[in-house]
């Protein structure tokens, strides 16, 4: 799923639920399931929200846009699981979000991403359990110790949902390989192909692209 830019307007109030469970039966297999239920009620004023995003590539154009649209409350749920053996880790995430609009009823905008990879140096990524999130990917050994550094691959299938009713902000779907390279545990080289369906307007179009990127922590 696309990193979604998301506005309230003119400010708003949160609460939130969260739950999660843990299981590792064997030291190297972790499940991890989380839940999150946020509740944000727009203020009085000018009332709204936005959403839109690009296609996982910065800079890039907005392929999926709501426009600015009036809201008395907005309800949202993320649900997200983990699995990870070993070398391998299977990730998924579902949001969900109903806004309730004096102007266009009652909507529901969506979207997921399934992310699978395979570190295939052998590597095992860490769980942080204070954040419920996985590590970077740990280094045997790195070229700087003779090594070959840390491999991995990648495969994500991700899409979003932002027509509903009146609103036609558009449904994006991104298919995306990755390979990555750390060569230490501070410098990574990162080549990604994205495949982007676009349906928006009425109108449906594809198109690809690959970036590359390196990356050093200082």
């Amino acid at each position: 799923m696309s990193d979604l830019e998301c506005q309230l307007y003119p400010s708003r109030s949160i609460e939130g639920i969260v739950a999660a469970l843990f299981y590792h039966p064997k030291r190297n297999t972790f499940v991890s399931v989380m839940m999150n239920d946020d509740v944000k009620a727009v203020s009085d004023g000018n009332q709204g929200y936005l959403y839109r995003t690009e296609p996982e590539f910065n800079k890039s154009p907005l392929f999926v846009d709501s426009g600015f649209r009036d809201a008395d409350s907005i309800n949202q749920y993320d649900l997200e699981a983990s699995w990870r053996r070993g070398p391998f880790w299977l990730a998924a995430e579902h949001v969900g979000t109903f806004v309730d609009s004096p102007t266009n009823g009652n909507l529901n905008f969506s979207g997921y991403h399934v992310t699978t990879s395979w570190i295939l140096t052998g590597e095992m990524r860490d769980y942080r359990y204070k954040s419920g999130t996985f590590g970077s990917v740990p280094i045997s050994r790195s070229v700087y110790q003779n090594g070959l550094g840390a491999w991995e691959i990648a495969a994500r299938w991700s899409s979003i949902d932002l027509n509903d009713g009146p609103v036609g902000g558009g449904e994006m779907d991104i298919l995306s390989l990755a390979t990555s390279w750390w060569l230490s545990p501070i410098f990574n080289v990162n080549l990604n192909y994205r495949y982007i369906l676009n349906e928006r307007d009425n109108l449906n179009g594809e198109t690809s692209g690959v970036s590359l990127r390196v990356l050093l922590k200082l």
